[in-house]
């Protein structure tokens, strides 16, 4: 509200007390509505408006006196047309809008009569639903109450055929925004379990089709709505989306120790949220079902529709619910296996006893039938059921742990729990291809339980916490150390295959041995690595990663069978484009650009540039692609016969890049200069510093990764000038890039480098200690 329309103090003290005090907030904004209401009231009597037949009315986050800092002002002009005309009405919305526009408020208005709001209340479902919230601010309020009397008639006449319409509203929603729960930055308002959905369920009742748990919708949007105005009060704005440079001033207001607290009961209150909606809808879509429930037959032979499945599994009402009487032992995961596979929900009185079990360690019987459960197209629902009693974490020793709990990495777009589920979903599509398809499911439902709070590597810290839990599970002794092997190791394989050199023997030995030499778990880990890569978000998987990843597990396949290594039809960087760049560089004695075919619509295209190897070459093509704002993502940089062949992968389509004459005198010219420290200035603009500890560089020394060379990992933020930056600390050290390996994800940059020293040794430790140091430098500029 503007400080010169009402006391600029008491603006601020109401906009901004109690936030770290979960009782503050609805007082907070009830004062805050009444503060405005009070302004609204001063404009009305100074409108000149009619004593009867005429009201200002609030609907939205006003109507409900739920404002916070940055919302609108959604108000309605409800008049009689018999009491004002056509010039009379707008002359009295002239008096009122434009003082409020001229304030600086945001409003959103409409000029009506009564009968033009049952109108419109019955044509836009949207527009029906804010109009139950109508309520009188100024004015005749027997307009507004009598208003209100028939929108909301209407709505209980016209609910039986509304049901649905508000269905696919509220998942039409959560396709376009995703789930607030397991959301990295989630949408306060619109995403599924925000305050929409709060809004949708409330609409339910009004319809009187069904009801929902009050107390636990309250107080779950009494947590979301005191998130909303802290983050509006922390940004200034309007927005609804807590983003990651806002989620530590957020927490620290709502009184919060750290942004993970603050998104793990905002994951709560989002799960509650969406549980009560489904509920809600399950009851509104029962209530309008002929005879208000499924059933059979007609007249006194009528009975209820019932199907008993195996070991005491129902489904009755389109759900899944379990025999009371049943004392079969496979019953409880029988009827979440059953729920998995068909769709159908989990009766509510079957999940209430289920949280109540005794969480005892599975039989080998009970953990194949989750097994198979894990298995079900249905998993992700089947899974938001069981979370939400508390049950899965019963079942699962760990899960507690990582539940609700947010991941900072930039290429994740799913909280650890979820992303844990997806993983599964997407190891699915594998299970033909792996000889123990059950410990693929597992180990992608158990391979992040490392990451809690203060660990260091999750995924040797989850290893034991993984082999734990597949103990509960009810697995053998060898079946959880294969468990606890692919936990540890789910990392490995595309760390080797884009991080390190495929040709080095030492690459592919240290896959053998993460495996155990084992064929079996090598197919497995290959299948959990791409489950996990797409299931974290688009950047963590792409084409090329997919074909070094290919290779690396083809050369283990040979190397396991004790064949010779077979022609390879795909490679990455294409074999022969390599040796055509190299023979032109021996005819010319210059640089040469080469570019593969590429397929129209790849988002990444490969260039592959050639040159006289020598000091300074790799540092003027990172610089050549950075004049010509060419993003790299990743690289495989080989000296080939005296000549550097580097391969270079660039996030640009075939039609974007320039011609390869354009990027060859480029290179040259660079080439001509590259002993002119003034020519080898990058003229972009600086890059903003650090503000988190994700934005730190990490430098790492990768011993024993190469008996012919010293490895380094700098592992950065993203930026134009990076490589080119880490190329001249090479070049000014005077040492050897005999390969390097580059590749981005998300945000970050991780770019390996084999070094030398001129005379093509590996570097000695003062040597070592210099570059690490100068590479934190230029990563950190």
């Amino acid at each position: 509200m503007p400080s010169e329309a009402l006391p600029s103090q008491r603006i601020t003290q109401v906009l901004h007390e109690g936030f770290a005090d979960p009782t503050a907030g609805p007082r907070r904004r009830l004062d805050q509505a009444a503060l405005v209401d009070g302004w609204l009231t001063e404009l009305w009597a100074a409108a000149g408006a009619p004593a009867s037949g005429a009201a200002l009315a609030a609907i939205g986050s006003l109507g409900r006196q739920d404002l916070g800092p940055g919302s609108d002002l959604d108000l309605v002009l409800l008049l009689d047309p018999a009491v004002l005309d056509a010039a009379g009405s707008e002359r009295l919305a002239s008096a009122l809008w434009y003082p409020i526009w001229d304030s600086g408020a945001s409003l959103d208005h409409a000029v009506r009569s009564p009968d033009e709001c049952e109108q419109i209340a019955r044509d836009d479902l949207r527009a029906a639903i804010s109009l139950l919230d109508l309520r009188v601010v100024a004015g005749d309020a027997a307009i507004v109450e009598g208003t209100s009397r028939r929108v909301r008639a209407q709505w209980r006449r016209e609910a039986r055929r509304r049901v649905r319409d508000l269905v696919e509203l509220a998942t039409d929603r959560a396709h376009r925004y995703g789930s607030l729960a397991h959301s990295t930055e989630p949408n306060l308002k619109s995403d599924r379990g925000g305050l929409r959905d709060v809004t949708v369920i409330r609409a339910i009742a009004e319809s009187w089709l069904a009801d929902h748990d009050h107390e636990i919708v309250d107080a779950a949007a009494r947590t979301l709505s005191d998130a909303r105005d802290a983050l509006q009060a922390v940004t200034g704005t309007s927005g609804t989306r807590l983003g990651r440079s806002d989620q530590d001033s957020v927490a620290a207001l709502t009184g919060h120790a750290t942004a993970d607290d603050h998104h793990a009961v905002l994951a709560d209150a989002a799960r509650a949220v969406t549980w009560e909606l489904h509920r809600t809808v399950r009851a509104a879509e029962a209530a309008i079902r002929p005879g208000g429930a499924a059933s059979r037959g007609a007249g006194t032979d009528r009975r209820p529709d019932l199907t008993r499945l195996p070991h005491g599994v129902l489904v009755h009402s389109d759900e899944v619910s379990t025999d009371p009487g049943s004392r079969d032992l496979l019953r409880d995961v029988a009827a979440v296996r059953h729920a998995a596979v068909s769709g159908l929900p989990l009766a509510d009185a079957t999940l209430a006893r289920m949280a109540q079990a005794d969480p005892a360690p599975l039989l080998p019987a009970q953990r194949d039938v989750l097994v198979d459960a894990l298995a079900g197209e249905h998993l992700a629902e089947a899974y938001e059921a069981l979370d939400v009693k508390g049950i899965f974490a019963r079942w699962i020793p760990g899960w507690a742990d990582v539940r609700n709990r947010p991941q900072r990495a930039a290429v994740h777009r799913f909280t650890v729990d979820r992303h844990l589920i997806e993983t599964v979903i997407e190891a699915q599509r594998f299970l033909p291809r792996v000889g123990r398809p059950d410990l693929l499911l597992v180990a992608a439902l158990l391979h992040d339980l490392g990451k809690v709070p203060g660990q260091r590597n999750h995924a040797a810290e989850g290893a034991p916490l993984a082999e734990a839990a597949a103990r509960h599970l009810g697995f053998d002794a060898a079946d959880r150390r294969t468990i606890a092997l692919l936990v540890r190791e789910h990392l490995t394989l595309i760390g080797l295959a884009t991080g390190r050199d495929l040709a080095d023997p030492a690459t592919l030995r240290d896959l053998l041995a993460a495996v155990d030499h084992d064929a079996d778990t090598l197919e497995i880990l290959r299948a959990l690595t791409e489950a996990d890569a797409i299931a974290a978000g688009p950047a963590a998987w792409s084409t090329w990663r997919a074909d070094l990843v290919d290779h690396l597990t083809d050369m283990a396949r040979d190397a396991l069978s004790g064949n010779a290594p077979a022609p390879r039809v795909v490679l990455a960087p294409q074999r022969s484009v390599q040796e055509a760049v190299l023979a032109a560089v021996q005819r010319s004695g210059s640089a040469q650009v080469l570019y593969p075919a590429h397929t129209e619509d790849e988002p990444i295209s490969q260039i592959c540039v050639g040159a006289p190897d020598g000091a300074g070459v790799f540092a003027a093509m990172a610089r050549v692609l950075v004049r010509l704002r060419l993003d790299v993502h990743s690289a495989v940089v080989i000296t080939l016969d005296g000549a550097a062949v580097n391969t270079w992968w660039v996030a640009a389509p075939p039609a974007d890049l320039p011609h390869p004459s354009v990027l060859r005198n480029a290179l040259d010219r660079e080439l001509a200069s590259r002993d002119r420290a003034d020519a080898r200035v990058l003229e972009l603009p600086p890059s903003p510093p650090p503000r988190t500890t994700e934005d730190v560089p990490v430098v790492t020394l990768l011993p024993g990764a190469s008996r012919e060379a010293t490895v380094v990992q700098v592992n950065a933020r993203n930026r134009p000038s990076l490589l080119a930056d880490v190329a001249e600390v090479i070049t000014v050290h005077r040492l050897q890039v005999r390969s390097a390996h580059v590749m981005t994800l998300g945000q970050r940059a991780v770019d390996v480098l084999y070094l030398t020293d001129q005379h093509g040794r590996s570097l000695d430790p003062p040597s070592v200690g210099r570059v690490v140091a100068a590479l934190m430098d230029a990563a950190a500029t």
